[in-house]
């Protein structure tokens, strides 16, 4: 791997093993939002119960497993094999409890060169994957590959409204390995902008939709703390002594920027965006006379 200052060496990608303990902790939902989004991919795919669906980037199941309870069959893929044995941990718990969920496959691997024929699957779902892999468009195409026709692909994303309090302490971070003489950036897709503008320049159909909302609080001292322990992932391929240099200026930065309200909750309003992307319909062929 590259040390992340200079840009993303080929095919490159991010493994989650090392915050895979943390993961639902540190990205989880609040209670019932899950369960909205899951609906909201089921309705605008349309996506059904009993349909087969393909996740690259499953992770834990943060996105899968709703749609399991609601009969929707997936498989799996991902690069971290700790994130795949929680995975099927919480699987085995939650079809314990509802027998009839939907069908769960998983598999380590590269979505860069996904291992399914062509047309495969009814839907394939996308959700903060594509920018943690150098050769992302590679992986959009493979998405595209393996769905069959007219099926979509579903891209998702979390977007926060608003004062988010995380924001101002990550930007200052990168100001301020700038100033220490290094670039920090994504290893893939530099925004989910970026991949629904790649989308459209192909001539493929884009239609964007907030299908869940909901509210939730931090404080600054622990928007730093996401900083200050690496579960963020922009941060992991920071060398050490730097990256050391780097949390001891934010820290001062932060306590001067924010005062009395360093341990204060700042709430935040967040919603899920899902893009459809399809391939325009190809008008009938006339019969020749």
């Amino acid at each position: 791997m590259s040390d992340g200052m200079d840009g993303a060496q080929p095919n490159q990608s991010l493994s989650f093993d090392q915050v895979a303990h943390l993961y639902d902790d540190t990205r989880g939902y609040p209670p019932g939002v899950a369960r909205r989004i899951a609906e909201g991919i089921m309705r605008r795919g349309p996506v059904a119960a009993g349909a087969h669906a393909l996740e690259i980037g499953i992770g834990t199941g943060r996105i899968a497993l709703p749609l399991l309870e609601r009969g929707v069959n997936l498989t799996g893929m991902d690069l971290s094999p700790r994130m795949l044995e929680r995975l099927r941990a919480k699987y085995a718990e939650a079809r314990a409890a509802q027998p009839a969920i939907g069908r769960l496959e998983v598999m380590r691997g590269d979505i860069t060169a996904l291992p399914f024929v062509a047309g495969a699957f009814d839907a394939v779902i996308a959700v903060h994957v594509l920018h943690l892999v150098s050769l992302w468009r590679q992986a959009f195409d493979e998405a595209l590959r393996v769905l069959r026709p007219g099926a979509p692909l579903l891209l998702g994303q979390d977007v926060a409204h608003g004062s988010f309090v995380s924001h101002p302490l990550q930007d200052e971070w990168v100001e301020i390995m700038r100033e220490l003489g290094a670039e920090p950036r994504r290893v893939g897709a530099a925004s989910f902008a970026e991949i629904l503008t790649e989308a459209r320049g192909r001539g493929l159909s884009v239609e964007e939709r907030e299908v869940a909302d909901w509210t939730d609080a931090a404080s600054p001292a622990e928007g730093f703390s996401s900083v200050a322990d690496r579960t963020w992932s922009l941060t992991w391929l920071v060398p050490d002594d730097l990256f050391a240099e780097s949390v001891r200026r934010l820290e001062v930065w932060g306590r001067r920027r924010f005062g009395d309200q360093w341990e204060t909750p700042i709430e935040t309003h967040y919603s899920f965006k899902l893009a459809r992307v399809t391939a325009p319909e190809r008008p009938a062929e006339r019969p020749e006379r």
